[in-house]
């Protein structure tokens, strides 16, 4: 199991997270249907973007994306999924492994720990 602790001045919260979950929303993210509604939603963004030619497209919009591009180009190869599977599986395998330890400059910290 995967527990993400967050703490700031004001909270502090525990998420527990099953490999289950991981393998279900790997899953989904990897799915034929969620790739088909991504590109779908991107090209309604890029024709309405192109349809208001008056308005200005900031940096912020572009590299977001293409990002959002990257990322479902990587997620529609075939490998990807195998590979994500593998991962996780091997992840169950390093218990007590410390994945993300940060601390912002305002105190919240931010834990990932397997």
């Amino acid at each position: 199991m995967m527990i993400v602790k967050v703490k700031s001045k004001e909270h502090a919260f525990t998420i527990p997270v099953p490999y289950t979950v991981l393998r279900m929303g790997s899953g989904i993210l990897t799915s034929n249907i969620v790739q088909r509604t991504l590109k779908d939603w991107l090209n309604k963004q890029g024709g309405h973007a192109a349809g208001h030619s008056s308005r200005k497209q900031d940096f912020d919009s572009d590299s977001s994306r293409f990002g959002i591009e990257l990322v479902l180009s990587i997620l529609e190869n075939r490998s990807t999924k195998q590979a994500i599977r593998q991962l996780i599986k091997e992840l169950q395998h390093c218990k007590g492994t410390v994945l993300v330890d940060v601390q912002a400059q305002d105190g919240t910290e931010v834990l990932i720990k397997l």
